[in-house]
């Protein structure tokens, strides 16, 4: 009997994640990322962008500069934490929560300007990418002209009008009992898909506000311009009215994963993610890591250890569209603060990380078999004789994509049990081409992934 050793790119033991060795460097030359545009409106990939860290400049302009990067790197969406100034009393940090918003109908002057912003929406159309924006439609900052304007756009608690909720004492809690600040809200959020030709929205905190004022600012937001709405939060019901939501219970399970290492438990998890029957119709937004999950849980590295790369490709290849946060495709091992300055630390950067990328975002959309809401493939689980290994596959129609993850710490040699995967794939990562039996044995490095294709 034949020994098959897949070789696979970046299976090497856990080294520093924050630059590459000399050796590695030699070993691994930069992909490019041929030209695709996504096989449908359901085979995206979203990049979240904290602009005040994401280049040398913080601003708009520095991201535009950028634009040709993130286009080479597969981005599709690319979504804007809150652009608008920060709220200076109660700040938090010397620069402040971008989530404390001061003003709905205006941009932060450490951002750019008005025509700053238009650029850049212009420069990312022209390059087939959209624009999302982060709308903060639960609290606004304490110094907000309707606090000392319209003091009965905020509820009330325990006499004291307005409050701050959650122990965010940086913000004020709106009422959305009071129609004329609902009313204010959606002319606010009209005005910037009017007058800026945005895409869409992340909306914060969304399941804090009620469905009903969704409801009506999706009606009235759509008729400018239909554009995606993108809920923070999990609650099925609100699928009425968005797009995608987090899946945040799926991050909480493989959180959990990076301390317990049990891959029978993730494997349950990523089978209840995707056979949850209220998001078949709908689409939900899966990550390895994102704004919050740095800033206040450390990075993915801290999180999941020696996982990193493995749940890289799960977070691609499970279940709908992936998000990438800003220097996460360099595997930077970076914390950064979402109140003082933290800018992403570009150099060096990883090129097995910049590589593994940009060959994701490409298998995402290009492959009808990982579209996502209700278009999405099938997901097929192939059992083996190793607890530490998942192989899976999406499937639709003749589109095909095998997943084999070691998601151990040591090397491992598996077979299949029960059924193995049929026909010819090739071998995505490596330009081979191979065919499976139950017979054959397949070796795993440490840490290991493969990704077939039929």
């Amino acid at each position: 009997m034949n020994t098959i050793k897949i070789f696979l790119l970046a299976l090497l033991p856990f080294f520093s994640l924050n630059s590459c060795s000399d050796e590695n460097e030699d070993r691994w030359v930069d992909i490019p990322n041929t030209e695709v545009k996504p096989v449908t409106a359901h085979n995206k990939v979203i990049y979240e962008v904290n602009v005040r860290n994401y280049s040398a400049e913080g601003n708009f302009a520095g991201l535009q500069k950028d634009l040709p990067r993130l286009k080479e790197l597969g981005v599709d969406i690319l979504w804007l934490m809150p652009i608008h100034p920060i709220g200076v009393e109660n700040r938090e940090g010397s620069l402040g929560s971008p989530y404390s918003v001061k003003d709905y109908k205006a941009i932060n002057p450490d951002y750019g300007t008005t025509t700053d912003f238009k650029s850049l929406i212009s420069a990312a159309h022209a390059a087939d990418m959209e624009i999302w924006i982060d709308w903060v439609a639960n609290h606004t900052a304490w110094d907000h002209s309707w606090v000392t304007e319209h003091l009965d756009y905020y509820a009330e608690k325990d006499g004291q009008r307005p409050y701050s909720p959650e122990n965010w004492y940086d913000v004020v809690q709106l009422d959305y009992n009071n129609a004329n600040m609902r009313a204010a809200m959606i002319d606010a959020m009209k005005y910037w898909v009017s007058e800026f030709d945005i895409d869409g929205y992340r909306c914060d905190a969304a399941t804090f506000v009620p469905l009903s004022f969704w409801k009506e600012a999706r009606q009235q937001v759509d008729a400018v311009k239909k554009i995606t709405w993108l809920c923070e939060g999990d609650n099925a019901s609100y699928m009425e009215v968005f797009d995608y939501d987090y899946a945040w219970g799926f991050n909480t399970a493989m959180n959990n994963f990076g301390s317990s290492n049990d891959v029978t438990q993730l494997v349950a998890d990523c089978q209840l993610l995707f056979n949850n029957s209220a998001y078949k119709d709908k689409g939900r937004m899966v990550y390895v890591t994102n704004h919050d999950l740095n800033a206040h849980d450390g990075t993915e590295f801290t999180r999941y250890g020696s996982s990193v790369l493995p749940l890289t490709v799960l977070s691609f290849t499970i279940y709908d569209m992936p998000l990438i946060y800003n220097g996460q495709e360099i595997g930077m091992n970076k914390a950064m603060s979402l109140f003082e300055p933290s800018p992403v630390e570009w150099d060096p950067a990883n090129r097995i990380y910049v590589n593994l990328f940009k060959k994701l975002t490409q298998l995402k959309r290009t492959q009808p078999a990982l579209e996502d809401g209700a278009n999405r493939g099938d997901l097929k689980i192939y059992p083996t004789n190793n607890e530490k290994v998942f192989v899976y596959s999406r499937i639709k129609d003749n589109s095909e994509v095998l997943v084999v993850l070691n998601l151990g710490r040591v090397a491992v040699r598996f077979k299949f049990t029960e059924g193995i995967p049929s026909g010819k794939f090739k071998d995505y990562l490596n330009n081979t081409y191979k065919e499976f039996s139950a017979e054959e044995g397949i070796t795993l490095l440490e840490n290991g992934y493969a990704i077939f294709v039929k």
